[in-house]
């Protein structure tokens, strides 16, 4: 008999770092359990024991597909939904690219039974600082929670019709470590409400992954993980040595019992459950406009950059909300023209900024950190184990 072969694809932190290996299945891990957390925590047991959200209907919605042969997290997660005894909805979209799409689906094609949409999975690429991979309609860029406000404000996403979005309705985002970001949680559910309800909105703080196993080609089961991490950042192009970086480490989680400087050593995991790193780039980007030439500001040295960019609010305060501070960028500067909506042209400023993230990374196999958001409320904040629970899946 073939060897099974494992596959694992992780949603990483950036858009297009994924990192996949191979497992012999002597290296299983243990199941993470249900995708879905048991809403009877916290004293909110009357939720799941409705009596008509066990027969809603699920829905997930796989939202990009995989560019390279060594990132095949779009795959692996379809496999995880298409097969998984509890993962799996009645429904599998594998077609929409933008939150437009979805909202359209689940619009055009109603649930069967004539109730509210229970569950929606939201899978895709993202991360705390960017938002998610996919983009807000068809032809914008991807989704933040700025870009999709914009979109609610002008009427293209709108709401959709109570009987098929209600307050009993749950929205989970699959994204890597998108539950450390409430706003872009707040903006998904007024992008998704009802003409007068919100659903739950649900996003692990954590990365998460899924593993397949393999035999002669052919699927014969897929799980999800997640998994913890630890960062530190820097300016980009200026990485320090390992040393420098294990303190910085030390430092910042001083609780923890990670050996650092072997987490630094490999940029992929020898087995599951590996401690390992990598690195990404987190870019922002301003254009300053001024009324005339003579109002620009003088950036002829680096001092003069800084001190324009620690002048401007609105670029401190979008380094506050994405919590990165100015000094770990490294930043360029010039000055451009614009167009305006009369034809004419003004005099701008032009500001870009780079940062790494430095990941140290270790798969969790039982633990899951969620955070799950409501009109602007924390309903959930937990880092407990979940039990299974699950909706009538028919999938």
């Amino acid at each position: 008999m073939k060897m099974k072969a494992l596959y694992l694809g992780i949603a990483c932190i950036s858009v297009f770092l994924c990192t996949i290996y191979s497992l012999s299945e002597s290296n299983s891990p243990i199941c993470a359990g249900s995708m879905v957390k048991n809403l009877s925590l916290n004293g909110f047991a009357d939720w799941k024991n409705n009596n008509d959200q066990a027969t809603r209907e699920s829905i997930t919605f796989i939202l990009g597909e995989d560019e390279e042969t060594d990132n095949l997290y779009y795959t692996e997660a379809t496999n995880y939904y298409k097969l998984n005894e509890t993962g799996r909805t009645k429904y599998l979209v594998t077609s929409c690219r933008s939150l437009l799409e979805v909202r359209d689906h689940l619009e055009e094609n109603p649930p069967s039974n004539g109730l509210p949409w229970g569950l929606i999975n939201l899978v895709s690429h993202g991360n705390q600082w960017l938002g998610l991979s996919v983009k807000v309609t068809p032809h914008s860029k991807r989704s933040t929670p700025e870009r999709i406000r914009e979109y609610i404000e002008n009427d293209s996403l709108r709401p959709l019709p109570n009987y098929l979005m209600d307050e009993k309705s749950e929205i989970y985002i699959h994204g890597c470590g998108i539950g450390n970001n409430p706003q872009l949680l707040d903006i998904i559910g007024e992008a998704f409400a009802g003409d007068d309800s919100v659903p739950l909105v649900n996003a692990s703080k954590l990365f998460e992954y899924y593993r397949s196993v393999y035999n002669s080609g052919m699927v014969l089961k897929s799980e999800r993980y997640q998994a913890k991490t630890w960062m530190v950042t820097y300016k980009m192009g200026y990485r320090p040595d390992d040393i420098t970086i294990c303190n910085m480490l030390k430092n910042k989680y001083p609780e923890s019992t990670i050996d650092w400087r072997d987490a630094l050593s490999r940029q992929q995991p020898r087995f599951n459950g590996d401690v390992y790193h990598y690195t990404f780039e987190v870019p922002v980007k301003w254009i300053i406009p001024f009324e005339h030439r003579d109002s620009l500001p003088d950036i002829s040295s680096r001092e003069k950059e800084l001190e324009l960019i620690w002048s401007r609010k609105e670029i401190t305060d979008g380094l506050q909300k994405i919590e990165l501070p100015a000094e770990t960028f490294n930043w360029w500067l010039r000055t451009i023209r614009i167009n305006n909506e009369d034809g004419s042209t003004s005099p701008a400023v032009w500001v870009k900024g780079y940062c790494t993230i430095l990941c140290v990374i270790k798969p969790m196999l039982q633990d899951e950190d969620f955070v799950t958001r409501k009109h602007n409320e924390t309903i959930f904040d937990t880092k407990h184990t979940i039990p299974d629970y699950k909706f009538k899946n028919e999938g």
